[in-house]
């Protein structure tokens, strides 16, 4: 039986009947998620995930309260299945597997940029894959603190990432891109206003170079590497 309007328990997919011939599958909270991660989130209604489920609305709100539940607990889901796997790997490996993820998570998908922008997404969405990071950090010789920073700016970089992704995407979709939009905008201003900026124009018009996070993100751990030699030449001297 699913759980009540407003209760977001998890519904195991071992408490699913066996599916008989010609018999519609149970919807399952699982169910209802994966579904709606593979048809996509950014532009996901409720009438068409109920389509493709086979049910009608109301029932998806047997599981969610509204929409905005069932985003923020799809993007939990997906940020939990796309954290790493720790097998071992250097801590610079996983520290780039989880910037993936998290760019995967919110820099591919509109709709979860702005719900993390307007703060829609509960805080329990992240606690596990910060946990997971914060683990695998200590485990490598990372004090907790500095986990924490490197996280910190770790996040950071993704996420201005994200945005700069979602910014290139809405113009895609409008027709343009962002060296168009920089030569209609240069083109109000005189041929002599903003030499510094016209010098520069072909970097400021890079979408590639704009939203790549791992160029930064490898620099600030040169410097997290520099430190952590320097920690262990002073322990040993």
């Amino acid at each position: 039986m699913p759980p009540a309007h407003g209760q977001h328990a998890r519904v195991a997919d071992s408490q699913t009947p066996a599916r008989s011939v010609g018999r519609p599958r149970r919807l399952t909270l699982d169910r209802l998620l994966d579904t709606a991660l593979e048809m996509g989130l950014a532009d996901l209604s409720m009438k068409d995930l109920a389509n493709r489920l086979g049910v009608g609305i109301a029932t998806l709100y047997r599981y969610v309260d509204n929409r905005e539940a069932l985003i923020r607990m799809a993007a939990g889901r997906r940020a939990r299945r796309s954290a790493p796997i720790d097998n071992g790997q250097p801590w610079q490996d996983i520290t780039l597997q989880y910037a993936e993820s998290l760019f995967s998570s919110v820099g591919r998908d509109s709709t979860l940029l702005t719900e993390f922008l307007e703060a829609r997404w509960g805080i329990a969405v992240e606690l596990e894959f910060v946990d997971n990071f914060l683990g695998a950090l200590t485990a490598r010789g990372f004090t907790r603190f500095e986990a924490m920073r490197l996280y910190r700016a770790m996040a950071k970089i993704v996420l201005g990432a994200a945005v700069a992704a979602g910014h290139f995407a809405a113009l895609a979709t409008r027709g343009t891109n962002q060296a168009r939009e920089l030569a209609s905008a240069l083109a109000t201003w005189e041929a002599d206003e903003l030499p510094n900026l016209r010098a520069s124009a072909d970097d400021y018009a890079d979408e590639a170079s704009a939203d790549d996070w791992r160029e930064p993100l490898q620099a600030v751990m040169r410097d997290v590497e520099q430190a952590h030699a320097q920690r262990r030449l002073s322990q040993t001297g």
